[in-house]
């Protein structure tokens, strides 16, 4: 099969979960157009490069993760010209056998409708984060303003445009059923977050720790990647407060996002003595570090009425870290840590006491923390391998 993959997070310099779908589908046989949007990339006519087999058009946007919501906002808008722009010049003579893309952003769909139409082909939406809703969750706009009724009437123009719906856990297949009644429930499908999954790795834990003076003995908890209203950093910094002075146990935090400065200034000014905040680093050096850790952090803010599934822990299961998460009553995330691959704990993301009590379990039974986190990582080995994501492709495309 021929097929033009619409990606948001494609990088050239490290993998992530859009390249691991384009790799895996180059190697079961298949061609991968990937046109990858990235606001650091220097031209918007776009430049093609090869990467492991994936032919790669890479776009200069603007960005769409880690910014303002306004900006978020523009950019949105901004895209479906330059991304069309860019398909036209690069891939107009091309045939392709479906299209693969996910949302957000729902501005795409305008795109997709045209490049079905112009390739005469059908197209897999894989459903990240709901939006507009998400963001009335997070009060960045009210539900009767002017950007909802625009962004809802993209997202309703996206999921008709789709030919098939993949959503990343059962509760996410029954909020975009209910709430969109004019789609073929039976289009609407389970497409779980996958990825290529690497050999466990030993990493020299003394040097590592060492060198960004983490106490050797404690209990490292980490939180990676995105620091945003979404991820609810203010329980975060409550169980820093709880913790501090405690040489049992470490704060790790690396990554980047709108509410960063909230961990860096608590950090700072509190001051929280056993807490270290690093900025963005390379995907290697990250994951150096994170084989290094205990526990892994996830949080999700209380107020989402959406079933939010964060990838992050895949990187965590990987690894074989042990997981506590605060989360939001709407996701069914917590099902999957506590009952399905039993890989740690989780709370009610509204009730603080309760992520401490966790982290307290979690950091004084090192023990059955570890045994959690090879749980975690059989669980990613069954389940999140990104052949089973290229098997359910397969199973609709070849026909």
């Amino acid at each position: 099969m021929n097929i033009l993959q619409f990606s948001i997070s494609y990088s050239l310099n490290s993998d992530t979960i859009d390249s691991d779908m384009a790799e895996a589908l180059v190697k079961a046989g298949h061609k991968v157009c990937a046109l990858s949007m990235d606001p650091k990339f220097d031209s918007k006519e776009g430049e093609i490069r090869h990467k492991n087999g994936v032919e790669i058009l890479c776009v200069k946007t603007g960005a769409v993760q880690k910014v303002s919501k306004y900006k978020k906002g523009v950019n949105f808008l901004m895209l479906p010209r330059i991304v069309k722009k860019a398909v036209q010049k690069h891939w107009e003579n091309r045939n392709f056998d479906f299209i693969l893309f996910e949302a957000p952003p729902v501005t795409l769909q305008s795109v997709i409708r045209w490049a079905k139409k112009k390739f005469t082909c059908p197209a897999y939406l894989m459903q990240k984060d709901i939006f507009p809703q998400n963001a009335v969750d997070l009060n960045f706009f009210g539900k009767r303003s002017l950007a909802y009724a625009y962004f809802r009437s993209q997202e309703k123009k996206m999921l008709k445009a789709s030919d098939f719906i993949g959503c990343m856990s059962q509760a996410n297949i029954d909020y975009i059923r209910k709430h969109n009644p004019y789609l073929n429930p039976e289009c609407v499908e389970y497409f779980p977050n996958t990825k290529s999954i690497k050999p466990l790795k030993e990493e020299d834990k003394t040097e590592i720790r060492n060198k960004y003076s983490i106490p050797q003995n404690a209990c490292v908890f980490l939180f990676g990647g995105n620091m945003g209203k979404p991820q609810n950093v203010e329980i975060i910094c409550k169980a820093m407060d709880y913790f501090n002075k405690d040489q049992s146990v470490f704060f790790l935090f690396i990554g980047s996002g709108t509410d960063a400065g909230v961990l860096k200034n608590r950090i700072k000014n509190a001051p929280i003595e056993n807490a270290l905040f690093l900025d963005y680093m390379p995907r290697d050096d990250y994951e150096k570090i994170l084989r290094t850790c205990d526990v892994g952090l996830i949080s999700l803010n209380p107020n989402f009425t959406i079933p939010n599934y964060p990838s992050k822990i895949l990187s965590y299961m990987e690894c074989s870290i042990p997981v506590v998460a605060s989360l939001d009553l709407n996701t069914d995330y917590g099902k999957l840590l506590q009952e399905d691959a039993k890989c740690g704990f989780w709370s009610d993301a509204s009730k603080p006491e309760e992520f401490i009590a966790n982290l307290k379990k979690m950091s004084q039974n090192l023990e059955n923390a570890r045994k959690m986190g090879a749980n975690g990582r059989k669980y990613l080995e069954d389940n999140f391998d990104v052949a089973k994501s290229v098997k359910i492709l397969e199973g609709h495309f070849l026909k």
